[in-house]
């Protein structure tokens, strides 16, 4: 072995007894402590060596779990609200830019939005598959069908969503026996219906040679020659220009009417409505039945007591049967008693 390959060995008991490095020194000046190994003491070398290689490897850990640190709060700063994060200041020109340019964009979405709907609308009223495919008719008696959709104006493939309901409506009331008319659509199967209100003849007009009807409510309804089987009115003083289908009759005759139907009800509920043939409203303190059957002329005054009067239109029929003449009832029944002239 050579002399600087050599090793010396320094042992100290474990009794407490200690070397003497200082003469160990003097022996060999050479001595070289990391080449030293003392048993039962630790190689202070060796310890500081452990000690550096633990703190590097604790200054490498801290370091790692700052990095790991900083890396989860750069990832946790990112997922933060933008408001963390410093803006820069926008002057005044940019703002408004950035204001205009979101004002095109709203203006342009909505006017996308209303083109569509143009479109869509477009398509609707021109795609046949929206077309009418059948035209129903209920509540009709008087009127047929084939009249009220002619009036109607309506007809098949034609677009169910293109009319006007209330054109349709004002077109089928124009003739002055509807008093009413609802239309219904339904879009799923193409199918228009039409329910309709009636207003029947009641009574007559004369109207020179030929016959005028008209309703409780005293519209009328048609000029005819023919005559129904209904009471006649005669002395309305509605002018002759104004007797025309679709009108009414003016304020004063309506106000007679009202009596005129008291009368018919009345006489009804005594079985007595099948005789009136005629009745004169000219004088409205005086209305005049006429019951062409038994020839009889009824004077029945302002009809304050219908009820009474028909009790004894009753009797004097049965009492006068066969005679032609006329009941005067147009006084207080009270105090006093009904006439009757037959006629000579």
């Amino acid at each position: 072995m050579s002399k600087g390959e050599r090793r010396r060995t320094i042992v100290y008991s474990n009794l407490g007894k200690k070397a003497d490095l200082k003469s160990a020194s003097q022996n060999d000046n050479e001595l070289n402590w990391e080449d030293v190994i003392i048993i039962g003491v630790n190689n202070p070398i060796d310890n500081n060596k452990k000690k550096k290689t633990k703190k590097k490897d604790e200054a490498e850990g801290q370091k790692n779990d700052v990095n790991k640190n900083n890396k989860k709060t750069k990832k946790k700063l990112i997922t933060q609200n933008t408001e963390l994060v410093p803006k820069k200041k926008m002057s005044k020109k940019e703002i408004i830019q950035m204001q205009k340019k979101m004002a095109i964009k709203k203006i342009s979405t909505f006017v996308l939005l209303i083109l569509l709907i143009i479109g869509a609308v477009i398509y609707i009223f021109l795609s046949p598959l929206f077309n009418i495919k059948s035209i129903e008719v209920i509540n009709n008696n008087c009127i047929s069908t084939g009249q009220i959709i002619n009036l109607s104006g309506l007809s098949t493939n034609e677009n169910v969503l293109k009319f006007s309901k209330k054109e349709v409506r004002n077109n089928i009331l124009s003739n002055p026996y509807i008093e009413d008319a609802k239309i219904k659509r339904d879009i799923f199967s193409n199918k228009v219906q039409i329910e309709i209100k009636e207003r029947t003849a009641t009574l007559m007009l004369e109207y020179g040679n030929s016959y005028v009807y008209i309703n409780n409510q005293g519209y009328i309804l048609e000029n005819s020659v023919e005559k129904i089987d209904s009471p006649i009115i005669n002395g309305y003083i509605t002018p002759l220009e104004e007797i025309r289908p679709g009108n009414r009759l003016n304020k004063e005759d309506l106000s007679r009417l009202e009596n005129v139907l008291k009368i018919i009800e009345s006489a009804n509920s005594n079985g007595l409505g099948d005789l009136i043939t005629k009745i004169n409203i000219k004088n409205k303190k005086d209305f005049i039945v006429t019951m062409e059957t038994e020839d009889k002329t009824v004077y029945l005054g302002s009809c304050t007591d219908l009820s009474t009067q028909m009790l004894y239109i009753k009797e004097m029929l049965k009492r006068e049967q066969g005679k032609e003449g006329e009941f005067y009832l147009d006084m207080d029944l009270n105090t006093s008693n009904p006439v009757f002239k037959e006629k000579v």
